[in-house]
């Protein structure tokens, strides 16, 4: 799989950069300067291809329009032909005007260019906005609003009539999503979370169609039905998508309750069906829904308790340093929107597809998710991050029954019921092999609750004695920030030899009034490493957390009394380039004449099989960190 980064809290390629300044054109290959509308077009002509199956030979871009005599001062910016010939004024059948994202200009010019040539259909996209027509020339020049362009070597009659077997997979979902987004909150009125839900119930309505066993899709709409709705009739696509809905409540009534409904007005759901319905979200590639999934998520989920959704170079690190096997269980107590589990998800995945190159890209899904559902667990106590983590593992393979929504520092007792209740499984302490988690840090949010305090040695005041040893009080404190707390759960939550990653703000680490805290770990574990994180890790976030990971290995009480007596050996790491700047941009290594730097990679295509690329080099210092772990962990002969 292409190695992923965050890039303004979008998961993004490394193949989409190899030349500063500069991206490949999808049609012609050549090089064109990289600028916010040529993005913008670049993901479009990828769409026309990929998406809508028109020949690469029968599109081109800056094509000049004749208006009468003169050509037109801009030129068109795609113009798909009907394959015999490229002349404009006999041969052109689509196109597209493009602009960058803040721009809402251009519609008029299109209707212009449309009006001077063959065309049949036009389409205005800024990436964040789409907007499709059809052109009647008699009895005079007029455009109509149409839900899609049709694919190629179809009608606009046959756009929403489609068969399941039809679908194709998505090149890219991100855009797709990021214009649904727009639309339902530029129609809608909604706050962002609302928007959030009901796209989620529209994703979730999208696949389990696509499960149903009735060969021709229910999730669609067609030119016709589309114009009912806006006409305020349609009833027959109301119930057909109702009809749907409660289906996935049946389906998923872990993640939605008997009661919800749609919201979205009709005209609104016809819209964000209309931008879906030729997809198959089943047969998307996972690394193509994770990246639009995850940058949906960083969106529209912003922590305001604390909680800083973690870059993806810190996941690949953790899960790198874990190494979780396929019999692992493994949990992630504050789950937020699922990063680590769908990470490990992907990383047992290619170790599946290393190990067992014999086995198709279904039969891996088919593994992933009988993995995930034995063995992986997590917690949050958003119930809204709950759902989406859910969702997330769902459009990786599934496996989303072991999450559920509860506060993690509950009592025992109480987080095991809650867990049973969710049909989670059964939590127990001291039951999983592997934990990695983010928790919620700060001083704003201080638990106060006597009874949860209470649950927690770390709940209580600790005093150093003049031999320098610390002893609990019978004390409580007056409050105790959750990530403290978190340290003690997530260390009861590990089976004898299990192993974590945590990560937590410097001042638990360093902070003098904390020391206890650090005893605490000290007595409790081995402490094999800890990896300071750059100031600028949860930028993304909004936040200035100075943050690190520890990696912690319980182990049993002789055991761990027999090596405090050798002072073993810690690793120890600073990450100082995680790969982007602070605005959340690649950054890539340059030799000495600032050239970017090339590696040869195999990387695993969307069939599942390798393939050699030459891709850039993230100018990051994580993979070498990842190797020197593992060195130091041969070489002190440990068992993790």
């Amino acid at each position: 799989m292409t190695k992923n980064i965050t890039k303004n809290h979008e998961v993004v390629t490394t193949e989409q950069e190899t030349k500063e300044g500069y991206i490949k054109d999808y049609i012609s290959n050549d090089w064109v300067k990289d600028k916010p509308e040529e993005q913008v077009r670049q993901a479009y002509l990828r769409k026309l291809v990929e998406d809508y199956g028109y020949n690469r030979k029968n599109i081109k871009t800056e094509v000049s329009i004749k208006s009468g005599q003169t050509e037109t001062k801009k030129p068109a910016d795609i113009v798909v032909f009907n394959g015999k010939g490229f002349d404009p004024g006999r041969h052109a059948y689509i196109i597209i005007e493009v602009k960058r994202k803040d721009r809402k200009d251009g519609k008029e010019q299109l209707v212009s260019y449309v009006n001077s040539t063959t065309s049949e259909f036009a389409v205005w996209f800024n990436g964040k906005e789409i907007a499709y027509y059809q052109r009647f020339r008699d009895p005079k020049h007029e455009f109509i609003d149409i839900p899609d362009i049709p694919k190629a070597g179809e009608s606009i009659d046959d756009v929403g009539k489609y068969y399941k077997k039809q679908l194709t997979p998505a090149s890219e979902l991100k855009t797709t999503f990021e214009t649904i987004h727009n639309y339902i909150y530029a129609n809608e009125g909604f706050l962002k979370d609302k928007v959030f839900n009901e796209m989620l119930k529209v994703i979730f309505i999208k696949l389990v169609d696509e499960k149903l066993p009735n060969p021709k899709c229910d999730f669609r709409i067609t030119k016709t039905e589309m114009e009912q709705l806006e006409k305020g009739e349609g009833k027959e696509f109301i119930e057909r998508i109702e009809k749907l809905f409660g289906e996935v409540i049946k389906r998923y009534s872990d993640v939605f309750g008997s009661n919800e409904k749609l919201n979205l007005k009709p005209v609104t759901l016809g819209f964000v069906i209309s931008q879906l319905q030729k997809y198959s979200l089943t047969s998307t590639p996972a690394d193509v829904k994770g990246t639009a999934f995850q940058t949906f998520v960083y969106a529209h989920q912003r922590g305001d308790r604390g909680e800083f959704f973690t870059p993806h170079p810190i996941l690949d690190l953790v899960i790198n340093f874990l190494n979780p096997k396929e019999h692992d269980d493994l949990i992630d107590p504050a789950c937020g929107s699922g990063g680590f589990l769908v990470s490990t998800m992907n990383y047992i995945r290619d170790n599946m597809k290393n190990a067992r190159p014999d086995l198709d890209s279904k039969d891996i899904a088919i593994a992933i998710k009988d993995y995930a559902r034995a063995h992986i667990h997590g917690i949050d106590f958003n119930p809204d991050l709950a759902r989406v983590t859910k969702m997330y593992m769902i459009l990786n393979d599934d496996g989303h029954t072991g999450v559920f929504s509860e506060n993690s520092l509950i009592d025992w007792e109480s987080l095991n019921n809650s867990s049973l209740k969710a049909q989670a499984g059964i939590l127990k302490r001291g039951s999983f092999d592997i934990l990695m988690t983010n928790p919620p840090f700060g001083s704003k949010g201080k638990i106060t609750s006597k009874k949860i305090l209470e649950q927690f040695d770390l709940g209580y005041i600790w005093k150093k004695d003049k031999d320098g040893t610390f002893k609990k009080q019978t004390k409580l404190q007056n409050g105790q920030v959750p990530d403290i707390l978190f340290i003690e759960r997530c260390l009861d939550f590990l089976d004898e030899n299990g192993k974590m990653a945590i990560v937590l703000p410097d001042g638990d680490l360093t902070n003098s009034t904390l020391e206890y805290v650090r005893n605490y770990i000290d007595k409790k574990v081995r402490i094999i490493a800890v990896v300071s994180l750059p100031p600028d890790t949860f930028a993304h976030s909004g936040a200035g957390v100075k943050a690190s990971v520890l990696f912690l290995q319980k182990l049993p009480e002789e055991k761990l009394k027999a090596l405090k007596k050798k002072n073993y050996r810690i690793f120890t790491a600073v990450i100082e380039k995680i790969g982007y700047d602070i605005r959340g941009r690649i950054l890539f290594k340059k030799d000495e004449n600032g050239k970017i730097i090339k590696k040869e990679v195999e990387v695993f295509n969307h069939d599942g099989h390798k393939q050699k690329q030459t891709l850039p080099v993230i100018d990051t210092d994580i993979p070498e960190i990842i190797e020197n772990f593992h060195k130091f962990i041969k070489g002190e002969n440990l068992g993790w």
